[in-house]
């Protein structure tokens, strides 16, 4: 993340955005990710590019850089802006003008509401008792809040895109990014993101930092750099899980668990049958609330879907598409709206290997009714954690 992501500002306002260079239009540089709004689908025509590589010298200093700015109102299409950087300032350059953005944005609600859950939340993250003073102070300064979507590391060669939000966006009232969202569902990072947002990739190995391009054909949730941001910060949840499990199973270590953020109380007894109770999809991964036309259980390298199906079913009325890091499943006999049981514009949680895939009709205990099993073949065994990106339903475990 931005190293001055954090820091305040008092500088004077600006009118919203005037840092812009140049800008290109919606009707030029379209988007195709399926988190978009029918308005943005309309005005972008399909535009394929090779996404942006991260250079590892560069022979002259950048002078400028692109990102995509993502309005909070879904009725404005996304924009690619381009930034002039000022010799010397690469890191201020971009927060110093988001941070005048954010500070035009329109609250909702009272002023004396949003002060006071402004001071709730300062409470509660420094521990301490805010007074007046302090409140004066810190209502006066304006901060961006950098939301890692591709986390950077050896792995992506320090790589990072973020995205980029008020730091004050709860308090002030302001409203869902369904968005921006919906690109964090995709990459598996935190999905609670209000107001506009700022997509941005950066160049950051401690001993370097650089701004590098973020196009509009980018924001895809078939892109590569998504997918390895999922699987990304899919490993690093199950990593930690990994390091909570150890932790608890080491005598005496429950104190050094908790002081390192790693358990909390209730969890702190929790013997062998509870092996996999920190292990959590990502935010949005499973869709809540919704009766699911099929369950999933998983052993090893296999994966397994089961749906019941009426006794009539045959083996002509199912239509299964298994592809890489997709499934298509559909039954004719089902109820009508009801037929497609899973959708193959969602993509699963990891690749499989199609050819080793199958499927058949099975007889329950009962000799009458029915069910239709897939078996899939990960291409990595690795524990899943949803079964598809979105919309999955949960895991039913097996005993």
């Amino acid at each position: 993340a931005d190293p001055a992501a954090a820091a305040a500002t008092n500088a004077p306002q600006h009118p919203a955005r005037t840092h812009l260079t140049s800008r290109v239009g919606s009707d030029r540089a379209p988007s195709f990710c399926s988190f978009l709004t029918p308005t943005d689908r309309h005005q972008h025509s399909l535009i394929t590019r090779k996404p942006h590589s991260i250079q590892t010298k560069m022979a002259t200093p950048r002078t400028s850089f692109k990102y995509v700015y993502i309005p909070c109102d879904a009725s404005m299409p996304l924009e690619e802006l381009t930034m002039a950087i000022p010799e010397g300032q690469e890191i201020e350059c971009f927060l110093d003008t988001l941070k005048d953005h954010f500070r035009s944005a329109q609250s909702v609600g009272s002023s004396d509401d949003q002060k006071s859950f402004f001071k709730r939340q300062l409470e509660k993250q420094s521990g301490k008792q805010i007074d007046d003073r302090m409140m004066d102070i810190a209502s006066r300064m304006q901060m961006v809040q950098p939301v890692a979507l591709l986390p950077g590391g050896t792995a992506t060669n320090f790589e990072h895109i973020n995205l980029y939000v008020d730091d004050r966006g709860i308090s002030k009232g302001l409203l869902r990014n369904d968005r921006a969202c919906g690109l964090a569902v995709e990459c598996g990072a935190p999905s609670d993101i209000v107001g506009d947002a700022f997509l941005a990739r950066i160049l950051d190995d401690d001993d370097r930092f650089e701004r590098h391009d973020f196009t509009l054909p980018e924001v895809s949730s078939s892109a590569p750099w998504v997918k390895r941001a999922f699987a990304l910060n899919i490993a690093k949840k199950q990593n930690m899980g990994d390091v909570k499990e150890q932790l608890k199973a080491m005598t005496g270590m429950n104190d050094a668990a908790g002081s390192l953020g790693l358990s909390d109380g209730s969890k702190a007894a929790a013997g062998p049958d509870d092996a996999d109770v920190d292990e959590e999809p990502p935010p949005g991964a499973i869709e809540e609330g919704v009766t699911h036309l099929y369950q999933w259980t998983q052993e090893g390298e296999d994966v397994v879907v089961t749906v019941q199906v009426p006794a009539e079913t045959a083996k002509g009325d199912v239509k299964c598409d298994v592809k890489m890091l997709s499934m298509h499943l559909e039954v004719a006999t089902m109820l009508e709206g009801q037929r497609v049981i899973v959708d193959g514009a969602l993509p699963l949680c990891f690749e499989v290997v199609p050819d080793e895939c199958s499927w058949s009709i099975l007889k329950n205990k009962d000799g009458v009714t029915k069910r239709l099993e897939v078996t899939l073949t990960k291409a990595k065994e690795s524990r899943w954690l949803s079964f598809t990106r979105t919309k999955s339903a949960p895991e039913t475990k097996i005993k």
